[in-house]
């Protein structure tokens, strides 16, 4: 079992990886997961990834299945904690990541790494970039040598720290189902597709909030339960995740996320390495809102702080074990762009 180990900690990383290819020159993606799903969900990439010569990392975030639980304080703090204490323990999320991404950039000699981050995912990505100038002065120098491109991949709102726009909708918060009701509801609702209207347009009102389409099957609707459980750990997300996307967080990621993406110092710290942003067009609401409000905060930097967009047709929340090839061409992409 693939694990790196925190310098002067106990902590451990579980990771997923397909090996190195034959090629002496190759491109390592590390994928950090988002919500309930973890590691397991990206499996449908890996053999492609192999024909492609390309090298797939995916790291498990703590609490996950082979990674270290957070401790009883942690969890209070996610809780519970105090709007400083829920901050700290963020930033030492962040750096416990990124000294994880550093970790394995040593454990294989990798020379050539894009990060990516994959819905909920991206809040912990972003705080490992805003923790930089926190890392050791060695980790950092790797870091700025080996990361050669960030992708933010179906970042939702709440990964972001983005307020809910008027009369949007989330099954998470649907106080007209059951407490216990709301995360299947909310299970089926993000892993189907949504026919969106105008989307050039960047007006919410031309969004879908609620009804899917049918004529799509979901995801995961003919997986069994053993499959599924496989690959999803809704007890982990139930305790250090779901609270991330509630409002008393919003003001903390959202924060991490101008450091992260538009801080001149903390972009020279990473040696300005690429910045993409990909989105399935078939993504619920929130995931597209996410993508106009940082194109919309990129414009007012005047290409100061450039990032490519990436919007792919016909690709919902699970891109990755749907249309895997497509979606690992994308990825690809990224670093030809």
């Amino acid at each position: 079992m693939p694990k790196v180990t925190i310098p002067n900690t106990s902590l451990e990383f579980f990771f997923t990886d397909n090996g190195a290819p034959t090629a002496e020159k190759y491109t390592t993606y590390i994928i950090v997961h988002g919500h309930s799903y973890h590691a397991a969900v990206f499996q449908r990439l890996v053999p492609l990834a192999s024909e492609r010569g390309v090298r797939l990392i995916c790291v498990n975030r703590r609490e996950y299945p082979g990674s270290t639980p957070h401790t009883a304080q942690e969890l209070r703090v996610y809780a519970s904690g105090s709007h400083e204490e829920r901050a700290t323990l963020l930033h030492e999320e962040g750096v416990n990541l990124a000294i994880c991404v550093d970790e394995i950039i040593q454990k294989y000699a990798l020379s050539s790494v894009t990060l990516v981050s994959w819905s909920l995912g991206n809040t912990f990505t972003m705080a490992a970039m805003a923790s930089i100038l926190s890392f050791p002065v060695q980790s950092q120098l790797r870091i700025r040598t080996s990361v050669k491109r960030v992708i933010l991949w179906d970042a939702p709102i709440e990964a972001l720290g983005i307020p809910c726009p008027p009369n949007s909708y989330l099954p998470l918060y649907d106080t007209e189902l059951a407490p216990e009701a709301r995360g299947p509801v909310f299970s089926k609702w993000v892993q189907s597709y949504f026919n969106h209207n105008d989307l050039s347009s960047h007006d919410p009102k031309q969004l879908n909030y609620r009804t899917h389409d049918t004529s799509k099957r979901r995801t995961f609707e003919d997986l069994s339960p053993a499959e599924f459980q496989g690959m999803a750990d809704h007890s982990a997300s139930d305790r250090c995740d779901t609270v991330l996307t509630k409002p008393p967080f919003a003001s903390i990621i959202s924060a991490v996320v101008e450091q992260a993406l538009f801080n001149p110092d903390i972009r020279s710290a990473w040696n300005h390495p690429g910045i993409s942003y990909v989105v399935g067009e078939a993504n619920p609401w929130n995931v597209l809102v996410a993508a106009w409000t940082i194109q919309e905060r990129v414009k007012e930097f005047n290409g100061k702080t450039p990032i490519s967009f990436t919007f792919v047709e016909g690709v919902n929340h699970f891109g990755m074990w749907d249309d895997p090839k497509k979606f690992l061409d994308v990825l690809i992409g990224c670093n030809k762009a």
